[in-house]
């Protein structure tokens, strides 16, 4: 019988940190194989991304409904990104994840924040329109590429019957994109060792000591917001499928993003695993790849422990005023730093200085940025496929029949 993708993932995933270790610097020697597995689903990402959108637009038939179903997904998103935050500042408070903690403070922000300096909303809004859909493609700059889709998809829905063959072109190029996903994700289990063992080899383990309780925070509070809140409240009690179900069908889209940590490399697998639990297709290609760019709920609790982290190193005491503040600012900043090059550190920069709190305070966490990033990203990806069972669901759309087919068939 043939492994899963999963247990293939885990495999790898093991035995690089076994080559780390033994290894330790020398393991560098095979970077270069996560290197071309998160390559290979990069290259892919935008043009299915842009097939999907376009088709998604374009079979839901209705500029109203697009309308609806877009407004539905944003108002998912911003509310379980203020509840992640919530969770995370409760974890974050209850450990007290940097008293305790000694590890020599920065004295200078010039670095950390060098690349937050030019940030600005309205430039990351008039960027999302491209000057060059080719120029997009090419940077793999997802949030013009979706707008373009966007345009294109409601121009296809204009054209009426006489556009059936352009919207088949597009259905067509989303299979086959599919198809060759398929064929990429073979070499997974090799790239999550390379990925792992260059980790593993290049930090040890002696450096995650003295963040210990920041990481069992962050840990623990993804945990519980993925376990109870998206599988339990929302998927359990909000749209009636079994959240072990929920879960199981997740697993290989789980794996993969902990393993390499990117939220759009692991689209192609989102997407298959969120169409197997019922969520309609059209709703799905929709709200999945616009979700891997704009729905951080990870992100968000990451942002939530590393405030109260660098308050506590720097001796600062939070109020609750100010962490309310907090939240509010790391929900926006979410989606104001949306498909923008080092989204997590100008985030991190925006919400410090809402606190109040010296920027250098960034560099504190850059050591192990990795291995928060490996939680973190969970509940992203988690959110997207929860949000598309969500709107589904409120739709009437939801493919019931599609979920009692895989469950027999599992």
């Amino acid at each position: 019988m043939e492994m899963d993708l999963f247990t293939k993932i885990m495999i790898g995933f093991a035995l690089g940190i076994i080559a780390g270790l033994i290894l330790q610097e020398e393991a560098a020697m095979f970077a270069f194989l996560g290197t071309i597995l998160v390559n290979l689903l990069q290259m892919i990402v935008a043009p299915l991304v842009f097939c999907v959108i376009v088709g998604a637009i374009a079979n839901i038939g209705k500029g109203n409904k697009v309308g609806r179903i877009g407004l539905k997904t944003v108002m998912w998103f911003l509310g379980t990104t203020l509840f992640a935050i919530l969770i995370g500042l409760f974890f974050a408070n209850l450990l007290n994840v940097g008293t305790g903690v000694t590890i020599p403070t920065p004295g200078d922000a010039a670095e950390v924040t060098e690349s937050a300096e030019g940030f600005s909303i309205i430039d990351t809004i008039v960027n999302i329109v491209p000057v060059s859909i080719f120029e997009a493609l090419a940077e793999n700059n997802l949030l013009a590429i979706i707008f373009f889709a966007l345009l294109l998809g409601f121009s296809i829905l204009a054209l009426g019957e006489s556009g059936k063959k352009v919207r088949d072109f597009f259905n067509t190029g989303q299979n086959l994109m599919m198809r060759l996903t398929e064929i990429i994700l073979k070499f997974t289990p090799i790239g999550v060792f390379g990925l792992m063992a260059d980790v593993v080899g290049s930090t040890g383990l002696d450096i995650l000591f003295p963040y210990a309780k920041a990481i069992i925070a962050l840990f623990l509070a993804c945990i519980l917001f993925l376990v109870i809140v998206q599988a339990g409240i929302l998927v359990g009690g909000v749209v009636k499928i079994s959240p072990i179900r929920f879960l199981r069908e997740m697993k290989d889209p789980m794996a993969f993003v902990f393993a390499t940590c990117s939220s759009v490399a692991t689209l192609p697998l989102t997407l298959k695993a969120t169409l197997r639990l019922g969520a309609d297709e059209d709703t799905t290609n929709f709200v999945v790849p616009l979700g891997s760019v704009i729905n951080m709920n990870g992100t968000a609790i990451y942002q939530a422990v590393s405030v109260i982290f660098v308050a506590q190193i720097y001796g600062v005491e939070l109020s609750i005023a100010t962490q309310l503040m907090v939240m509010l600012t790391a929900t926006l900043a979410s989606i104001g730093t949306a498909g923008v090059p080092g989204s997590g550190l100008i985030m991190s920069v925006i919400v410090l200085e809402a606190a109040g709190l010296p920027l250098a305070g960034v560099a504190l966490l850059a050591g192990i940025d990795r291995i928060m990033n490996m939680g973190r990203v969970v509940p992203n990806i988690v959110g997207d496929a929860v949000t598309a069972l969500l709107v589904s669901k409120s739709e009437g759309t939801l493919n019931v029949n599609n979920l009692e087919e895989n469950k027999k068939a599992g």
